[in-house]
């Protein structure tokens, strides 16, 4: 089963804090999680070098500490992106860069559920991820995300491009991910199923106790 967020308490965490700084007319790409190989930041410098070439509206946020980060660094540098990306170190309350967002992106090479994909649809971001382990279960195509292959940085720089020359479509996207995940992720959703599951392995043992 999914797990479940305090949705309420996420939420007013979000308002706690003062934003980072002005965005000077750009919209802003978001990435949360570990600095490592397996969540795959490399080909999202990769698709952002791309994007830099038919766009120039939008700075990247890279919120995690890890043992690629000095690695992650030179690579902006040699494509060129430093001045479109910003890495800004590890927090414990990551709800007020969400608000901040305009997209979100987690192009993992494997996961599972992670919490960052979850807080993300909780704020009404559109999030993109890759199409490995359970990321796919986590979104509804064309209603909370969109899917890429794994290491496809073509399709990656698609949906990136698709969605910031679309705002129209983007805010919508936004209004439908965070209806979508308040159902998804709550708590009493993950509590539900978990005492369905019980109600239905006691069924099954009373049975097995009194066959017919």
């Amino acid at each position: 089963f999914s797990y479940g967020l305090d949705i309420k308490n996420f939420q007013e965490d979000s308002m706690k804090y003062p934003i980072i700084g002005p965005k000077k007319g750009k919209k802003i790409i978001l990435f949360m999680g570990r600095l490592v190989y397996l969540k795959g930041v490399h080909h999202l410098l990769d698709a952002l070098a791309l994007l830099k070439k038919d766009r120039d509206d939008w700075e990247c946020w890279i919120l995690g500490e890890g043992e690629l980060k000095a690695e992650l660094q030179e690579q902006c540098q040699s494509l060129e992106l430093s001045n479109h990306i910003r890495f800004l170190g590890i927090s414990n309350d990551v709800a007020h860069f969400l608000r901040e967002a305009d997209i979100f992106v987690h192009p993992s090479i494997h996961d599972t559920q992670p919490y960052s994909v979850m807080e993300a649809q909780l704020a009404g971001l559109p999030v993109l991820v890759s199409n490995t382990a359970g990321l796919p279960e986590m979104v509804e195509i064309g209603r909370s995300g969109l899917v890429s292959s794994v290491g496809n940085i073509h399709e990656l720089y698609d949906q990136l491009r698709y969605l910031l020359e679309n705002d129209i479509l983007r805010k919508q996207l936004a209004v439908c991910t965070k209806e979508w995940a308040k159902e998804r992720w709550s708590l009493d959703t993950m509590v539900n199923n978990i005492l369905s599951l019980y109600k239905q392995a006691k069924g099954l043992e009373t049975e097995n106790e009194n066959p017919t």
